[in-house]
């Protein structure tokens, strides 16, 4: 027999049950009625479905994020002289919405398509809170501009968890019989899950005046985080590419223009992978 105290206790976690539930309840049916009065949403919603719409902002958000990554591999040095101009800080900060929500995302498929979690409700959910979390984090960060951290210390830490994340992702795609390209994307977008976002908050964080002027007499630390860039370049521009590709070919039924669209994303890839290869090591 459960005592009073037990029975008192398994009262309250029901009620915080409960109120945890009207609170989602409201905020979901707030931003639902907010989303429904765009007409052009409103008519996919009600036609094919939320995850339909789900499903193309995915790919939406993927190109624009490719378009993006070309322009600042393009235009690096200046963007780099200019980084800390309050017009730059933020484009980047809204170019980080659709870049936490494509991560997170992401992330949500590769928990669907490798790891069998169906429970998708809950995780748009945490789709959706997480990106509004880490936004709201980086516009703090980049509103107050004075908070410092060593580089090397910062990305020996992300790197690792990115690491760690990629390799149990891994461990689940290569036993699939999906393709070879299809097992990197996916290896590479978990990569990516990490090292995007912190890409992000790493621009508005400041090297302490001691680490800044010792930063290029430490060779180790240099050597570490140039191939740290240049593996997140690599697997940026393989992701992206892929998924251009990945997109293109579900409009379109013939072979060869499939053959010549890969061969044109490959040649484009290659070329901004050799630009970015050149700013990554004039750094």
């Amino acid at each position: 027999m459960a005592t009073l105290a037990e029975k008192v206790q398994g009262l309250d976690f029901k009620e915080n049950s409960m109120n945890t539930d009207v609170i989602k309840s409201n905020i979901e049916t707030y931003l639902i009625t907010w989303l429904k009065k765009i007409p052009i949403i409103s008519l996919y919603a009600g036609t094919r479905g939320w995850f339909y719409l789900i499903s193309w902002s995915h790919r939406i958000t993927g190109i624009l994020l490719v378009i993006a990554l070309w322009v600042y591999l393009y235009s690096f040095h200046a963007l780099q002289a200019s980084q800390k101009s309050f017009i730059l800080v933020v484009l980047l900060w809204i170019l980080a919405i659709p870049m936490a929500f494509h991560g997170f995302n992401g992330a949500r498929l590769i928990l669907y398509e490798c790891f069998g979690n169906r429970n998708d409700d809950a995780m748009i959910r945490w789709v959706f809170a997480l990106s509004f979390i880490y936004v709201l984090v980086l516009g703090m960060l980049m509103l107050m501009g004075n908070q410092m951290v060593s580089p090397f210390l910062y990305w020996v830490i992300m790197f690792t968890q990115a690491l760690v994340v990629a390799y149990v992702v891994a461990t689940k795609t290569l036993k699939s019989r999906h393709s070879v390209l299809w097992k990197m994307q996916r290896i590479s977008g978990s990569f990516l899950l990490i090292m995007a976002p912190a890409y992000f908050l790493f621009i508005p964080l400041n090297a302490p005046p001691e680490i800044e002027a010792n930063f290029l007499v430490t060779g180790i630390q240099k050597l570490f985080l140039m191939a740290v860039y240049i593996l997140l370049l690599l697997c940026a521009l393989f992701h992206a590419g892929y998924g251009v590709w990945s997109v293109m070919s579900d409009y379109h039924a013939s072979r060869n223009i499939g053959k010549g669209l890969a061969a044109l994303v490959t040649l484009i890839t290659l070329i901004f992978a050799w630009i970015g290869l050149l700013a990554t090591l004039s750094i």
